[in-house]
């Protein structure tokens, strides 16, 4: 292994080491804050868990995520267009659902932050790229942006979804990391 390359999977291994414990530190103070403020999912017919279960949550996992993709990108590791979107649009998406655990925010309104977040990315990111299927290359223009907004407000408020349900969202954010991350490693993505 050549030393750019063993210096850059240590400073990588270092970051996922700092990120694991940020989002353990934080998840442990909105647990507390949300203790305190009486921020509970109060289980009833639908519910998966039987006891009252602190909300909040998903702030400690937003921060990180913002925090991480900031220090990638100052690092040069990570692209600042997808820096911008990232932050901007997770920004978003939590500062809605942060609002949601505190006071009931109304479908409609949460809709359409999540439209002006998932736009924010797709803009910042110069709208979906062509696709590659094989040998054929489609290129779908603002056609394909619409159909990227689409997706990610629909994949937004799919996983809002599952959150209720314990271990599942967190399982699917690993799954789909890990999934996502094999990908690019096997398409030769940074």
């Amino acid at each position: 292994m050549s030393a750019p390359l063993h210096s850059q999977g240590v400073a990588i291994g270092a970051l996922l080491v700092a990120a694991w414990l940020l989002a353990v530190l934080l998840t442990g103070l909105s647990r507390t804050y949300a203790l305190r403020r009486a921020l509970l999912d109060i289980p009833n017919e639908r519910s998966s868990h039987s006891v009252p279960t602190p909300r909040g949550g998903g702030l400690a996992i937003a921060v990180t995520l913002a925090v991480g993709m900031a220090v990638l990108g100052w690092l040069g590791m990570a692209q600042s267009t997808l820096v911008w979107a990232w932050l901007g649009g997770g920004a978003l998406v939590a500062g809605i659902g942060w609002l949601d655990d505190h006071r009931h925010v109304p479908p409609r309104w949460r809709a359409l932050v999540h439209v002006l977040a998932a736009v924010w990315a797709v803009y910042c990111l110069g709208g979906l790229a062509d696709i590659r299927l094989g040998g054929e290359v489609w290129h779908l223009g603002g056609l394909g942006s619409l159909l990227a907004v689409i997706a990610i407000v629909w994949l937004i408020n799919l996983y809002n979804f599952m959150d209720g349900i314990d271990g599942l969202a967190g399982v699917e954010a690993v799954s789909a990391g890990l999934g996502g991350a094999a990908l690019a490693w096997w398409s030769g993505a940074p």
